[in-house]
């Protein structure tokens, strides 16, 4: 739960925003194994819950990570699914995608632990497939980040896409 009267200084807030800017290029020209071992901590919970366009009146709880998901991933599996890529038995990346990340809206909170920031921030994937497959994904990104000495780490990763109704073909990349 982010304390909204907890906000990180500017500096903080500036090494965060360049953090995910780094995050962005990494995903985008295909370094997963730096952004791996870089950037993910082998603690990661990476989850994209599946959620239902409800009524105002409709009042059951949230997705938790214990729900069905898109993605509910630890260490090991997204060092699977990178590992899988570079094996280049992927058709569905083969040829790969040409993907662009904007990052924006970045809004990072201190926690009860020291080092340890909650984040929220929006993200607009454009992907662009084969010769005329263009898709389109916007969403929310909630992080717990930890900083390291060689740098911030994401422990928790929640992705909230904003379609109900996903038109791309597969979801086989990283956000």
């Amino acid at each position: 739960m982010i304390d909204e009267s907890r906000r990180v200084s500017m500096d903080i807030h500036y090494e965060i925003s360049q953090h995910y800017f780094k995050e962005a290029t990494y995903l985008q020209n295909w370094k997963l194994r730096e952004w791996l071992s870089e950037m993910v901590d082998e603690e990661i919970l990476y989850w994209m819950p599946i959620e239902e366009n409800r009524l105002v009146k409709d009042r059951r709880p949230e997705p938790t990570p214990d729900d069905a998901a898109v993605y509910n991933d630890r260490y090991k599996h997204l060092k699977q699914r990178v590992e899988q890529i570079y094996t280049g038995q992927v058709w569905v990346e083969d040829p790969r995608s040409k993907i662009r990340y904007y990052v924006s809206n970045i809004e990072a909170f201190h926690t009860d632990v020291e080092n340890e920031f909650a984040i929220r921030c929006n993200v607009l994937v454009l992907r662009h497939r084969r010769d005329t497959q263009i898709y389109q994904h916007s969403f929310l990104k909630e992080d717990l980040l930890r900083k390291t000495k060689a740098g911030f780490k994401v422990v928790r990763r929640k992705l909230t896409i904003d379609a109900r109704s996903v038109q791309d073909k597969n979801l086989f990349f990283f956000m």
